[in-house]
């Protein structure tokens, strides 16, 4: 007899969801605020009363035993008699003509009171369900008699049809388990390192520990993480997050479970798209009134999941874009609600690590067991303090007063002051345009609260607000801000910073480590940091988990010799000796075409020093010129990297700038690129917020320059000139400019493939080196 343990939420939610994706579902009541709002109300609960009450019931059919568990939020006595309380807390407004009894939660309710009932050997309950309204607290409830013999249809024909659903995942997740056991490597052969980094990951998901996996380009990453992880699950618990900065970094997880479940692998990946990407409508509105996939979103819900999950292995962004149009459901709700069935999930850092976007269910709740891996980590750094930092700026408050002019009552008065309070800081602006402080201004804060409860009380009296979705952006923006002050610690300033008469308020935070390691230690099962650059490997641990994890440090794969490094450090490339220093680099670029005709990329440190080196381009010069520019979109960057691919009768010269779009997760295979030039270290722009993180890190750990400034620098040095070599065929140049490569400080930094490099310091020597390099490989 199969044995089914079934949470009382998993099934009400699939079984009686209903209605329209109302503006209370995008505004993300976080298990905090929720477990607040419990308290609240149970606070005020008699000495007799008692909450959070832990119910099972058991129940057999002929083929199966089903184990029924529950947490009843609160059972009170009042004149003798028992009430089941159901809790639910929402932004929405619970006054309001359109606020309806939510029949998922009634469901819960009558489940729960089935089950006391049988518990309680009673044939009589009373039950209600409480809304309570989030800010001001107001409370409305749903009250009922239940009787135990009018519930039992209800209770069978529930179990009855969730039953159906069970049978279907319990058969995937015995093909799941079968395919793994049988599942085989798809290659006859490891590459280097490979097999290494399989062990590590897998005895790292087993033993629910943390690694930091320094995996060069190469050695087959992807396949090694996701093939090793997917050996390691035990039950259905359990979910591999798949993390990646980037779309291509995606896209190459995507073909690899592809791979996999073109051989025996049997398990559902799905992809998850930001939500203003992968909206069907020209702009976002997420109004039922207006968005048709909102509209009886959830009625349509229970279908779409099945059909999906019944068809697809691999969900990926098109998958869920054809089946999210034929069911008429919002794409990136069914995703999100489609994953809780999958066994791998594809997103962005920001689903599993910011406190506000962040999966409330895998993250905040005990229902699973996530495996995370998180492809090019080295980028979670700067990540992690942006998702733990917010900003206000003083114009969007104007945008806001024009976008609620006509809102009754009236948010002007709040708005006044809120703007009164960025009025104070500019009294501050007086010799300078940068004002930094330890603590937010409790004043500027309180005024924030008031605004918001003005804009709730507004919307609650105006639900068809033309302007709606404008003022809930404001209030959006706000609702985060006060979040993210509720993490507030020593590693906090307040930044107010004045630019063109404009004013923002920024709580910057300067190490969110402490953040990552709670999330990591205490809600996940195994965690893996990969990256072809995670160099010193000290500084991730240090600023990621507070030092703890193992360490794993693969060699390249790849034949040192068929990598030509070159450092000229000759020239200096600091902002004040960059002028006299454009005609040494136009002559190494000019050089390097001359050398041999291919494909070449200039990395800059800014766009400004890009267009001066550009300006003084000979005309003569055999090669066509690709920019890159600010703010380029995906498609034209796609569209370039095209270019790379067509065969030309002359050379292609490639202007990017470090650490953008086109200097990581692109494979330039084979004669797509020949060799790149570094201008410059890559260090960040001095400014005020980079200095701040200079001296944090000096003050915690003695390195403020090298944290702040060195290390994420040659981080995208080492990412660019790790274009060139993508396979064991390949072979090009990589052309480091400026003196500071040849000291001690960054040479400590070379990866071991560079040991091989070269100083040079004049065009003559250059180009013989060149010339020899070429001829060495071409006769291979």
């Amino acid at each position: 007899m199969k044995t089914y343990k079934i949470g009382v939420g998993n099934l009400v939610s699939f079984l009686y969801a209903s209605g329209d994706l109302s503006s209370e579902t995008f505004q993300n009541v976080s298990l905090l605020e929720g477990t607040r709002a419990h308290q609240h109300l149970q606070n005020q609960y008699l000495s007799s009363d008692q909450a959070e009450v832990p119910i099972q019931l058991s129940y057999e059919t002929n083929s199966f035993h089903i184990l029924l568990l529950g947490r009843i939020d609160g059972i009170l006595v009042r004149d003798g008699y028992t009430i089941l309380e159901e809790i639910k807390s929402t932004r929405y407004p619970i006054y309001s003509p359109e606020f309806k009894l939510n029949y998922e939660h009634l469901a819960q309710l009558k489940m729960y009171a089935y089950m006391y009932m049988k518990v309680h050997s009673i044939s009589e309950i009373e039950g209600r369900v409480t809304y309570l309204q989030i800010g001001d607290h107001q409370v409305r409830y749903f009250e009922y008699l239940f009787h135990l013999d009018e519930l039992e249809n209800y209770f069978l024909d529930s179990i009855e049809s969730y039953l159906l659903w069970l049978e279907i995942l319990g058969a995937h997740e015995q093909l799941k388990m079968e395919s793994l056991s049988t599942l085989v490597f798809p290659f006859d052969m490891y590459r280097r390192g490979q097999r290494e980094m399989m062990s590590a990951v897998y005895q790292t998901m087993i033993d629910n520990d943390i690694l930091y996996a320094i995996a060069p380009t190469g050695i087959g990453k992807t396949m090694a993480t996701l093939f090793s992880s997917l050996k390691s699950l035990r039950d259905d618990t359990q979910k591999i997050f798949y993390l990646t900065a980037k779309t291509a970094g995606r896209k190459i997880a995507l073909d690899t479970l592809d791979m996999l479940h073109e051989g025996t692998l049997e398990t559902k990946s799905i992809e998850i798209t930001a939500k203003d990407s992968i909206c069907f409508l020209e702009k976002r509105e997420c109004d039922p009134k207006i968005c048709p996939y909102a509209k009886g979103f959830f009625d349509r819900l229970q279908e779409a999941t099945k059909d999906i999950f019944q068809n697809e292995k691999l969900m990926s962004r098109s998958v869920i874009e054809r089946y999210a149009r034929k069911h008429i459901v919002c794409p990136f709700e069914f995703s999100l609600y489609v994953s809780y069935y999958a066994d791998v999930i594809i997103c962005d850092y920001n689903y599993v690590f910011d406190p506000i976007t962040h999966l409330i269910r895998y993250f905040d709740e005990d229902n699973y067991k996530p495996l995370v891996l998180i492809d090019e980590s080295h980028n979670l750094i700067n990540r992690s303090r942006e998702m733990f930092s917010s900003t206000l700026i003083m114009s969007d408050f104007i945008k806001l007063r024009r976008a609620g002019s006509k809102l009754k009552p009236t948010i002007r008065t709040g708005i006044k002051h809120v703007l009164d309070q960025f009025e104070n800081y500019n009294s501050r602006f007086i010799d300078q345009l940068f004002i930094s402080d330890k603590s937010l201004n409790n004043d500027f804060l309180e005024s924030i609260r008031y605004l918001m409860k003005k804009i709730e009380n507004a919307i609650k009296e105006n639900p068809y607000y033309p302007k709606k979705t404008e003022v809930l952006e404001g209030y959006f923006s706000m609702l985060r801000f006060i979040k993210i002050n509720e993490y507030y610690n020593e590693s906090y300033l307040t930044n107010a910073e004045k630019i063109d008469n404009d004013i923002s308020i920024k709580i910057q935070c300067l190490d969110a480590s402490k953040f990552i390691l709670d999330i990591v230690k205490n809600k996940t099962y195994g965690t893996v940091f990969f990256s072809a650059t995670l160099y010193p490997i000290k500084y991730y641990q240090e600023l990621l988990t507070q030092n703890q994890g193992e360490t794993l440090k693969i060699q390249s794969p790849f034949d040192k010799n068929r990598l030509k490094i070159i450092v000229m450090d000759q020239i200096s490339t600091r902002y004040v000796d960059r002028f006299s220093s454009i005609d040494n680099v136009v002559d190494i670029i000019v050089s390097t075409i001359n050398s041999k005709k291919g494909n070449y990329i200039v990395f800059f440190p800014s766009y400004q020093y890009l267009n001066q080196i550009l300006d003084q381009l000979p005309n003569s010069l055999d090669a066509d010129i690709l920019i890159q520019k600010k703010d380029m979109d995906l498609k034209l960057r796609d569209l370039m990297i095209e270019r790379f691919k067509t065969i030309n009768d002359c050379s292609q010269l490639a202007f990017f700038v470090m650490g953008g779009m086109f200097a990581e997760g692109i494979d330039y295979i084979g004669d797509m690129l020949n060799g790149v030039i570094i201008v410059g270290v890559g260090l960040p722009m001095i400014n005020e917020t980079n200095n701040q993180l200079r001296d944090y890190y000096q003050l915690t750990f003695k390195k403020g320059f090298d944290y702040a400034y060195l290390y994420p620098g040659m981080n995208k040095v080492i990412q660019a000139v790790g274009r060139v070599i993508r396979t064991s065929s390949d072979f090009g140049i990589a052309i480091l400019i400026d003196d500071r490569f040849n000291s001690y400080s960054y040479r400590k930094l070379f990866p071991p493939e560079w040991k091989n490099y070269e100083v040079i310091r004049s065009k003559q020597k250059l180009e013989q080196s060149l010339g020899i390099f070429w001829n060495k490989m071409s006769n291979q």
